[in-house]
Parts: C-alpha cells; structure tokens; sequence
C-alpha cells in the first residue's frame, strides 16, 4: 500500500435501498470487526486505497475538480479528451456537471464513450443515478449498470479495491449479509467510503435509531482515526446538527481535516480567520 497525500474521490451510490437500509443486527458484525481492529487515536501515516497518487496521470486535474477550480480541470482534460481517454472523458462529464450542466447532452456523449470501458461511466448512466434521471432520464438503464458490472468484474481481478467492492454490491440477488461484508472487506483493505456511506445513511435521518447512531459514530471515528477526510467531515456535520459547533471534538476534527486539506475544514476556517485575524498566525505557527 502506498503511503502519502491521496485524493478523495466519492464516485457512486447515494440513499438506502432496500438491501442497504441499517439493521440493528448489523451492530453485533460491525463491533466485532472493531474488536478484532483496535484503534482509537489518529494514525501517524496516511494509508488509504487512494485512486490518484501525486505523479499519477490525471492527478492536477482531479485535485482540480476537488477543489472547485473547474476552468482549471476543464483546460487540462480536454487534450485527453481529445486523445480519447476514457477516464478524462467521464471527468469533463463531471466538471461540466458541476459547472451548471449548461451542455448536458456534450456530458451524455462523454459519458456513453468513456461507459464502454470505464465502469464508473456506465455507472453514471444506470437507472439508479440520480444525476442521469434528472438530466436525460430518458438515456438511463438497467443494461449501463450490467455493463458496469462486467467492467468491474474485470478490474477485481487485478485486486482494485473498488472494483472488488462495486463487483460484489452490483449483483441483482444482493444480501444485506453480503453487502455489510462487502463494507467490512473494503475497509480491511483500506477502502473506508462505503463504511462512510454506510454511518451517514444513520446520522443524516432526523430521529436515527440511538443504538445504531452510536455505531455510526464509532464507525466513522474509526476512518477518520485513519485520516479518511470525508469521516471527518461527516462527523463535523454531525457536531454541527447538534449543535455543538464550539466543542471540543469539533476543534479536533477541524484542525484534523486543515491538516489534511478538507474543504469543509478549511471553508469554516476561513469565515472564522475573517473574524479573527490571529487564527492564521496561530495555525501556521503550530504546522511548521
């Protein structure tokens, strides 16, 4: 596993279904995966299953798309566009949702050529894509997501990670069972969103269920001790929903996410720096 700075990229999946819905039995499964994988303080190295590492083709560009400086990621993928890359194609797809879907039908042509070998692009036009229903519904089907899942099929072979988790959760006959195994077997492998999504499918409701909202939080405090930034932005957002924007774990979480280039962390720094101009002599004082 490569250690060093990655790039988060939330690709797929988003709301419960019916196979992906909490149970209160999942509890006891996800307690003894914590047992069996003690950690509770912050990790020293970063060892996530990254997509892009620094030096990898598209990483300016992706780091570009994260960073909302879309003009920038649109000016460094067109020349592979052009060269016909099929990973570039899908994220000028992305950028040009982002940007206002203005052209929805250059993004649907992105999308249809880069779907025939990139599984992430047919993925995006599955039926159950909510971008795709709501800007050519029409084009979305059930046919993209088995193509997505052949795709897939071919890249778990190689021990991609992702493609090991998305091969299994695609199947038409999926288990609950088999879905929390697929979340546990992705994050023995240092792939933490799923176990994200999984904890944010319970906090976000408005009345989650106490026993499984005290796993979610255990569950993401696992990642984030990994330094997984979307486990610490949802965790901020969940101090912030209950309102407990000033506390002390807040502040952690915070000056965990700066140090680790979250969004979020830094958006909230910035309004508090407009109010306080120390803020940034004090942060800077105390990172080098």
């Amino acid at each position: 596993m490569k250690k060093g700075l990655f790039v988060l990229l939330i690709i797929l999946m988003s709301g419960c279904s019916e196979y992906t819905e909490p149970q209160e039995y999942d509890i006891a499964v996800f307690e003894q995966f914590l047992s069996e994988n003690p950690i509770s303080t912050i990790s020293p190295s970063i060892d996530i299953a990254s997509i892009y590492q620094p030096g990898d083709s598209l990483f300016e560009e992706i780091l570009g798309i994260q960073r909302t400086q879309l003009d920038i990621a649109e000016k460094e993928l067109t020349p592979l566009v052009e060269k016909r890359q099929p990973e570039a194609m899908f994220w000028l797809a992305k950028v040009i949702y982002r940007s206002g879907i203005n052209d929805k039908y250059k993004a649907l042509k992105l999308l249809k050529s880069a779907a025939q070998s990139y599984p992430y692009a047919a993925m995006a036009l599955s039926s159950n894509d909510e971008q795709c229903q709501m800007y050519f519904p029409n084009e979305c089907s059930d046919q993209w997501t088995e193509k997505a899942q052949e795709l897939f099929a071919q890249q778990a072979k190689t021990g991609d990670v992702r493609a090991m988790y998305y091969n299994i959760i695609l199947k038409p006959d999926l288990t609950h069972e088999q879905y929390i195994n697929a979340i546990i077997k992705a994050a023995d492998n240092h792939y933490f969103y799923p176990l994200v999504e999984y904890s944010n499918n319970i906090i976000k409701v408005n009345k989650p269920d106490k026993k499984l909202e005290l796993l979610a939080v255990k569950l993401l405090n696992y990642a984030r001790f990994h330094n997984f930034v979307p486990a610490i932005d949802s965790l901020g957002n969940y101090e912030a929903k209950n309102n407990r924007f000033h506390s002390i774990e807040m502040k952690r979480l915070n000056e965990q996410g700066l140090k680790l280039g979250s969004n979020i962390s830094w958006r909230g720094y910035r309004m508090d720096s407009l109010k306080d101009e120390s803020l940034t002599k004090i942060y800077f004082s105390k990172s080098y």
